[in-house]
């Protein structure tokens, strides 16, 4: 096997480049043919492929057997002239048809910064939009934004207004909606509740008193008509039934100094009972556990 140091590369050798690299082939390969040898191999030989446009292939390994295609001049602008003729434009997309990948079109000078490669093929400015035409967007009119800082949305974004809702209020959807058996309806911007509630009559729990027993008395048995309170039953004192008059039993008191006539007992009855008081009188918390925030609702 021969081997030939590099060419140089001047104006003589790249004029007959090409012819020089024919020679080359046919004097360097230790073989050629249709195959690669399988006897006798020794890294570094090489073989020309007379089946594949007579490209020399160089064996860089024995075990196991290796053979590496060594680039020609030809075999490189073959393949440089093939992958060229294979490469297209860009082709944009249409409504009706898609695009094809490709060389990009050429960009325009000045158009460096702020463009972009639409997707129909040509090159467009990037939209620029003001910080007004952004807020619009993201928070329209009628928009509510809330923050845990003090910023003001006026100043943050001018060109829009802005005004803080009424404090010490949660939101509640819109609609109707059932809960236990209930039904409850809120439309759009109504208010309602109350931080704290006063409990009425018929919001309270049925419970019961205790009273005190204090009230015994005693009464005693007078004449009607002088109403004689001083007279006392002894232990021979009974009640004789004398006579029905009208629905009514008549009685005469015998072994007593008092009038036998009795008919009425003295008032000495009239009594209270007394039922102790308590709670605060006080309306109960009826906020449920929250953090305060900062609300602002968008006006214009």
């Amino acid at each position: 096997m021969q081997e030939y140091n590099e060419l140089v590369t001047t104006d003589a050798c790249n004029t007959y480049l090409e012819k020089a690299d024919k020679n080359i082939q046919s004097v360097a390969s230790t073989f050629s043919g249709t195959a690669f040898p399988t006897g006798k191999l020794k890294v570094g030989m090489q073989c020309m492929r007379t089946d594949d446009n007579n490209n020399i292939y160089k064996l860089t390994s024995v075990s196991p057997v290796t053979w590496e295609l060594v680039p020609s001049k030809s075999y490189v602008d073959n393949a440089v002239s093939t992958g060229v003729k294979s490469v297209v434009n860009f082709k944009g997309a249409t409504p009706t048809a898609a695009g094809a990948a490709g060389l990009v079109p050429t960009p325009a000078k000045g158009t460096q910064t702020d463009y972009y490669l639409s997707a129909d093929g040509t090159w467009k400015k990037v939209q620029q939009r003001t910080i007004k035409e952004v807020i619009d967007i993201v928070h329209p009119v009628g928009s509510i934004w809330e923050t845990t800082t003090t910023d003001d949305p006026n100043v943050l974004w001018p060109g829009t207004t802005w005004v803080k809702m009424d404090a010490g209020r949660v939101l509640v959807s819109a609609g109707t909606y059932t809960e236990n058996g209930t039904t409850y309806t809120y439309n759009l911007g109504d208010k309602g509740g109350e931080a704290k509630h006063q409990i009425t009559i018929e919001e309270m729990t049925n419970h019961t008193h205790t009273t005190y027993g204090a009230g015994d008395h005693r009464h005693f048995i007078a004449n009607t008509d002088n109403n004689n309170t001083t007279g006392r039953l002894n232990g021979g004192t009974h009640l004789i039934y004398k006579y029905t008059k009208n629905s009514y039993e008549n009685f005469e008191l015998m072994g007593s100094n008092l009038d036998s006539n009795i008919g009425l007992t003295s008032t000495n009855g009239n009594h209270t009972h007394s039922i102790s008081a308590t709670g605060g009188n006080q309306p109960h918390e009826n906020r449920p556990p929250y953090m305060v925030i900062n609300r602002w609702k968008r006006t214009a």
